[in-house]
C-alpha cells in the first residue's frame, strides 16, 4: 500500500501504474507546464538551432547570450524610437551578414555530404545489384529516422524537395525544356502555399494564447481547473504547431540551396549532374512513402499527438462556428487540409 498518492494525483494515474505509465504521464504534464508555453509575447517562426549537433547548438546559444543587443531588440527599439541610429543599422546589418555566412557554409557542407551520399551510386556502373543495395541503404536510414519525433514528417519533407529539385533538371532536358518550366512554376507555387501556411499558422497561435489570457482575466465559474488544463493543452498544440511548420520551412529552405549546389554546378558535367539527380530521385521516392505501422505508433510521440489533437480541435471549432451541416461546410476542405497538413493526423479522426 502506497502511503502517501500525491505524487500520482498529481500526474493522474493510479498508485499501481507501471514504471512507463509514470514517465508518460509525467512527459505529458511536464509539456503542457514547460515556462515556454506561458510566453504570449511571441511566436517563433524560425525555431533557434533547430538541426545542429548540440555541442555546436551550446557554443551559439552562449555567443547569443554574450551579444549585447540582439535583432530583435534593435528592431523593437526602431519601433519605439522610429528607427535606429547609424550604430544600430551597422549592427543590424554585421548580424544579417553573420547570419548568411553561417547559412552558406551550412549549405557548402550539406552539399558535399550529399554529392559522397550519391555518388555510392553515381561513380559505379549503377547496374540492378548497385541500385537494389542503395535503395536498402536509404530504406535503413528511413527506418531509423520515422520512429524520431517529427521524424516520418521530416522524411516526407526532404523526399518531396529531393523529387521536385531531381524532376526539374530531368525534365529540362525534354524536348524544349517545357516540362522543366512547369515544374518550375508549380514548385514556385508550392513555395507561396508553405509561407502562408507558416505565417497563419503562427497567427492562430497568437490568437489562441491572447484568447486564454482573455478568459483568465475574466476567470468566474466559466472557467475552470479543466477549461484551463483543456486550453493549456491546445495552445502548446497550436504553438508545436507553429514551430514545426517554421522548422519545415526552414529544412526545405536550405535542402533547395543543397540541391541546387549539387544539381547545377557548371563545373560538373551535364551527364554527372543528371545521374546525381536519378539518384535523388531513387531516395526521395523511398523517403516520401515512409510509413509508420499500427505498432509503431506510440505515446512515446506526444509532440505529434499534441499537434494532431491541436489540428483536430479547429476543425471542429470552425464547424461549431458555421452553425451548417459539414458536408455543406464552405471551409471544409481548408479545414480539412490543415488538420491533413499537420505533422501525423490520424486521418479517422481528422475525417470527423
Amino acid at each position: 500500500m502506497v502511503a502517501d498518492t500525491a505524487y500520482y494525483d498529481t500526474l493522474g494515474v493510479q498508485p499501481t501504474a507501471s514504471e512507463l505509465e509514470i514517465k508518460k504521464a509525467y512527459r505529458k504534464l511536464a509539456i503542457v507546464h514547460h515556462p515556454a508555453n506561458r510566453s504570449r509575447t511571441q511566436i517563433p517562426l524560425r525555431p533557434a538551432l533547430m538541426d545542429r549537433p548540440s555541442d555546436e547548438a551550446s557554443a551559439a546559444t552562449a555567443a547569443a547570450a554574450a551579444v549585447p543587443e540582439t535583432e530583435e531588440s534593435l528592431r523593437e527599439k526602431e519601433k519605439k524610437k522610429g528607427g535606429l541610429n547609424k550604430e544600430q543599422r551597422e549592427q543590424l546589418a554585421a548580424m544579417e551578414a553573420q547570419r548568411a555566412l553561417v547559412r552558406q557554409e551550412r549549405v557548402d557542407t550539406l552539399a558535399r555530404k550529399l554529392i559522397d551520399r550519391v555518388s555510392v551510386w553515381t561513380e559505379t556502373d549503377r547496374g540492378e545489384a548497385v541500385t537494389r543495395a542503395f535503395q536498402e541503404k536509404t530504406r535503413l536510414e528511413e527506418a531509423n529516422m520515422k520512429m524520431e519525433s517529427f521524424g516520418l514528417d521530416i522524411l516526407h519533407a526532404i523526399g518531396q524537395t529531393y523529387l521536385a529539385k531531381a524532376t526539374n533538371l530531368l525534365r529540362s532536358q525534354k524536348f524544349l525544356g517545357i516540362g522543366g518550366f512547369f515544374s518550375r512554376v508549380r514548385d514556385k507555387g508550392t513555395l507561396v502555399k508553405e509561407t502562408w501556411g507558416t505565417i497563419s499558422s503562427a497567427i492562430d497561435a497568437q490568437q489562441t494564447i491572447e484568447e486564454m489570457a482573455r478568459m483568465e482575466e475574466q476567470g468566474g465559474d466559466d472557467w475552470s481547473d479543466e477549461q484551463k488544463a483543456e486550453f493549456e493543452r491546445r495552445v502548446t498544440g497550436k504553438i508545436l504547431t507553429a514551430a514545426w511548420r517554421g522548422s519545415k520551412f526552414e529544412i526545405q529552405s536550405v535542402l533547395r540551396e543543397v540541391c541546387d549546389q549539387v544539381l547545377y554546378d557548371k563545373k560538373v558535367p551535364l551527364q554527372k549532374r543528371l545521374q546525381r539527380a536519378e539518384a535523388l530521385v531513387l531516395i526521395g521516392d523511398i523517403f516520401i512513402k515512409a510509413k509508420r505501422s499500427p505498432e509503431e505508433e506510440g505515446d512515446h510521440l506526444v509532440f505529434e499527438q499534441l499537434v494532431a489533437e491541436a489540428a483536430i480541435k479547429r476543425e471542429k471549432d470552425t464547424k461549431k462556428k458555421s452553425g451548417k451541416k459539414h458536408h455543406l461546410h464552405p471551409h471544409h476542405d481548408e479545414a480539412e487540409k490543415t488538420a491533413a497538413d499537420a505533422p501525423n493526423v490520424p486521418k479517422e479522426k481528422a475525417d470527423l
